[in-house]
C-alpha cells in the first residue's frame, strides 16, 4: 500500500462506498479488503470447503460489476453480503445439488447430525439469519473476525457507542430466538 491508499484506510465503508459509486478503483478495492474476511468466514459456515474460494471470487466479482448501482440504502456489508447469500443460492441450485427447499427440521433430524457440532451449527446459523442484516453483520465482525468495537464503528460508519449498543441488541435477538427454537 502506498501513501495514497493510507488516505483510504480511515476512512468510513460509507465515504468509501460513495467514492466507490463514483468510479475511485482504490476506494473499493479497500473496501473489499475489509470484507473478504467476512464475506469468506460468511462462505465456509454455509458452502462446502472446496467451493468457498470459488464463490467469494464470484461474489467480488458481481460486486465490481454492480458497485455503480449500488444506492446506499443499506451498509457496503450488508449489501456484500446480501451478494453472499444469492451466489450461496446459485452455487446449491447448481448442478442439481440439492433440491430448491428441503425442510429444516429434515436437516436437523438427519443421523448424524450432531455429530461435530453440525446440529448446533445449523440452529445457530437459521437464528442468525432470521435477525436482520444490521444484527447480522455486527455479530459476524465480532465473533467470526473477533474485531474490537472501535474497528467495527469505524467500518460500519457508526459511532463507538451505536457499534456496542447494535451488539447488544443483537445479542439480545439471536439470544430470544434460540430460546424460541
Amino acid at each position: 500500500m502506498n501513501d495514497f491508499d493510507d488516505v483510504f484506510a480511515s476512512e468510513s465503508d460509507d465515504a468509501l462506498a460513495a467514492k466507490a459509486r463514483s468510479g475511485n478503483r482504490v476506494a473499493f478495492e479497500h473496501l473489499c479488503t475489509r470484507y473478504l474476511p467476512t464475506v469468506y468466514h460468511r462462505l465456509r459456515m454455509k458452502l462446502p470447503p472446496g467451493a468457498v474460494d470459488d464463490v467469494t471470487q464470484e461474489v467480488f466479482l458481481a460486486a465490481t460489476r454492480s458497485i455503480r448501482n449500488f444506492r446506499g440504502d443499506a451498509s457496503f456489508g450488508t449489501w456484500i453480503l446480501r451478494i453472499a447469500q444469492h451466489k450461496v443460492a446459485d452455487y446449491y441450485r447448481g448442478d442439481g445439488r440439492i433440491p430448491e427447499s428441503v425442510p429444516l427440521d429434515v436437516v436437523l433430524e438427519h443421523p448424524g447430525a450432531s455429530d461435530d457440532g453440525w446440529r448446533d451449527a445449523i440452529v445457530v446459523q437459521a437464528a442468525l439469519e432470521r435477525l436482520p442484516e444490521h444484527y447480522q453483520v455486527i455479530l459476524l465482525l465480532r465473533f467470526a473476525e473477533g474485531l474490537p468495537f472501535n474497528t467495527i464503528a469505524q467500518r460500519l460508519g457508526i459511532s463507538l457507542d451505536a457499534a456496542k449498543s447494535r451488539y447488544r441488541r443483537a445479542v439480545a435477538a439471536i439470544a430470544e430466538t434460540l430460546r424460541m427454537e
